[in-house]
């Protein structure tokens, strides 16, 4: 039975996964390899799916070593597109082999799994991501800091980046009060919510400017 899933964001892998590893795996048939362009992706680097239809994989990319000489680094691990049909508790099934099978590197050092998928269910919204070893599944919702609970940032801006952020912001809010922008069809209330969010924040902006 397929569900109506979708997910985003991307795990960091630290050290990155070697392409000697990825492609020892592929010979084993534990994982498959698709190029870019097999799943809408642009530019160079392939994409490792775990078994023959996995849901998330690893994402190589080519990169340059100290020396200037190309080698490979993976720097990922991302939804795939292409997968149509899964549960979403495959997601933490794959996730899982993936830690497992890559969670240390050639060296013995121990790789660090950071930041975090989120998947969209119609009924909701989670998380999933790698504590100390394991693979974690939260409600995004419950977990999400609301705007007085967020963190406060201190950076330095300009007044042209002001202008150039107020001019951004002023044009998102034209455009989904007038439904030019793309909402989100299993949330009704998202348009609404950004307007509200982009006003307040054009409203700080205007006194970085007074």
């Amino acid at each position: 039975m397929s569900e109506d899933i979708y997910v985003y964001e991307a795990i960091d892998v630290e050290p990155a996964i070697t392409e000697a590893e990825v492609e020892a795996k592929i010979a084993d048939g534990e994982y498959r390899k698709v190029t870019w362009a097999d799943d809408g992706r642009i530019g160079d680097g392939y994409f490792v799916k775990v078994g023959e239809n996995g849901m998330i994989g690893i994402a190589m990319i080519p990169d340059l070593d100290a020396n200037g000489r190309p080698c490979h680094r993976g720097i990922a691990v991302q939804a795939d597109p292409l997968a149509e049909e899964h549960r979403d508790t495959e997601i933490e099934a794959e996730l899982r082999n993936i830690v497992t099978d890559f969670g240390t590197a050639p060296d013995g050092t121990a790789r660090r799994f950071e930041q975090t998928l989120y998947v969209q269910r119609p009924d909701g919204e989670y998380k999933v991501f790698v504590r100390d070893g394991a693979v974690v599944r939260e409600d995004a919702e419950a977990a999400r800091p609301t705007t007085a609970e967020a963190p406060l940032l201190t950076l330095v801006i300009t007044d042209y980046e002001v202008d150039l952020l107020r001019q951004m912001v002023t044009l998102d809010i034209h455009d989904h009060k007038a439904g030019d922008a793309p909402g989100d069809p299993q949330d009704p209330g998202y348009n609404q919510r950004r307007v509200a969010d982009c006003e307040a924040l054009l409203a700080k902006l205007n006194r970085l400017r007074a």
